[in-house]
């Protein structure tokens, strides 16, 4: 039976005590709580009082008396929450800016979230000291932050940091940070060494060194002994990790610069990158030792695989969980092999197959060839067949099938203590043809025999 006070039309919502009524506004932003105080009287002063405060998709010129306004009739004494976007930057608004971020602060927001676009002048602008002294923060993302504060950093209960870009040196900004969690960097090219050892409570750290940056990032060295887990996406500059060991979980992206990842010519300062690469990475492995889930991306598996073919040694891994992100083709199977016997206390193998950019095929033949070796000699006893990556476009159903179920025996080939395979298809060619991953289920048990590995099998 329909319940009377819906027949009636009576407002079940607007019976609601106040608090409940802040928490459900919270989740829209700030314009569109306004809104609602057209409801009825019952609605009109309820707004004031949500706890979060979302300014973002503002435009700047068109708001910015809108923003002042709302917060001149706010009056909850305390904000969780406060979002503000400026979509394109003013210099003139530098004053209301400041007033609007010295707002949140004076009622002991929790969590800031401050985005300027890309026209903000990183040179000029100064926050004010009270942003840097604000005690009630515990979440602070942030586009950037420039010059040395001209106060003592004290931000005692931050928890978690992230930088949008970054143009100095973090140490003064980390000092006063007792209590920090995780670290979320994006452009870091002012940052060339990150001393984390005297943030013991530090044990999350995000870079992403993004390509196409200007300046280019340059290199960085990392001193963590307390981080528990790494994700980097890196370009082709130096990383270094000196010391990470305690971590036990590590995401790893090495990408190339190009267009898209493509040299334009090949030099010996291509070469020279190479090697500089292969020797960078395998010293980032070697750090790695001791990390139980470790995922890789195509790139790094392509150049460690042209370190395998030049018979350079690998170190033993302690990893139980291997994920890797990578086509299923030449350029990564001898990098792939080599990790997995470098592995032997490997349980668990997850694989995502898809078609990602990556270095081409035809500049590895060219590094390889600069180094005096003989291509068909050293791909072909380590590759199984496997085609490059031109040969995996506009290929039909029938082709995939037989180019995955070869895929997943050699990977059960190369594991000795593996417990499960999980293999997810995602992105490929041959994506919209549900039929050959139909008829490669259908083939999972004759792929499984004799082997005691559970296999996984899902589409992306």
């Amino acid at each position: 039976m329909m319940d009377r006070s819906i027949t009636e039309g009576v407002d079940c919502i607007s019976s609601m005590p106040d608090v409940i009524l802040h928490h459900i506004l919270s989740f829209i932003p700030i314009g569109l709580a306004i809104r609602s105080s057209t409801l009825s009287k019952r609605w009109r002063h309820v707004w004031c009082e949500t706890p979060r405060l979302d300014f973002r998709g503002y435009h700047p010129m068109a708001t910015a008396r809108d923003i002042n306004q709302t917060l001149i009739s706010y009056k909850a004494p305390k904000i969780t929450s406060f979002h503000l976007c400026v979509i394109v930057w003013v210099p003139k608004l530098e004053p209301q800016i400041n007033n609007w971020i010295e707002f949140a602060v004076s009622r002991n927001v929790e969590q800031l979230f401050l985005s300027f676009g890309c026209r903000v002048n990183h040179a000029t602008y100064r926050f004010l000291n009270s942003f840097f002294n604000s005690s009630s923060l515990q979440n602070l993302h942030v586009d950037f932050i420039t010059g040395i504060p001209g106060c003592t950093v004290s931000w005692k209960s931050l928890r978690s940091l992230t930088l949008g870009h970054c143009f100095q040196s973090l140490d003064d900004v980390l000092s006063g940070c007792p209590v920090l969690e995780t670290l979320t960097l994006g452009y870091c090219g002012g940052v060339h060494s990150l001393d984390l050892s005297k943030s013991p409570t530090l044990t999350i750290l995000k870079i992403n060194r993004r390509l196409y940056c200007w300046p280019t990032p340059g290199s960085i060295e990392i001193v963590a002994p307390h981080l528990r887990y790494l994700d980097l996406l890196n370009t082709h500059e130096t990383c270094t990790l000196v010391d990470v060991s305690s971590l036990t979980k590590a995401k790893l992206d090495i990408r190339i610069q190009g267009d898209p990842y493509r040299y334009h010519y090949y030099s010996d300062d291509v070469k020279a990158d190479f090697l500089r690469l292969e020797n960078m990475l395998l010293k980032m492995l070697a750090q790695l030792r001791n990390v139980e889930l470790l995922t890789l991306e195509t790139t790094f598996l392509q150049i460690i695989s042209v370190a395998e073919l030049r018979g350079v040694s690998f170190p033993m891994l302690k990893v139980q969980t291997l994920t890797l992100h990578t086509k299923i083709a030449r350029s990564v199977t001898p990098g792939i092999t080599r990790l997995l016997q470098s592995s032997p206390t490997l349980k668990k193998l997850i694989v995502y197959a898809t078609e990602p950019k990556s270095i081409e095929d035809r500049d590895l033949d060219e590094y390889l060839d600069s180094q005096g070796m003989n291509l068909d000699q050293c791909w072909r006893p380590k590759c199984d067949g496997f085609p490059t990556s031109s040969n995996l476009r506009f290929k039909d159903a029938t082709w995939y099938l037989k180019l995955v179920a070869s895929f997943i025996e050699w990977l059960l080939k190369n594991v000795k203590t593996l417990e499960t395979l999980v293999v997810v298809f995602e992105y490929l060619s041959c994506s919209d043809d549900a039929t050959w991953f139909e008829e490669l289920l259908r083939m999972l048990p004759t792929l499984s025999n004799n082997n005691n590995v559970s296999i996984v099998l899902r589409r992306g």
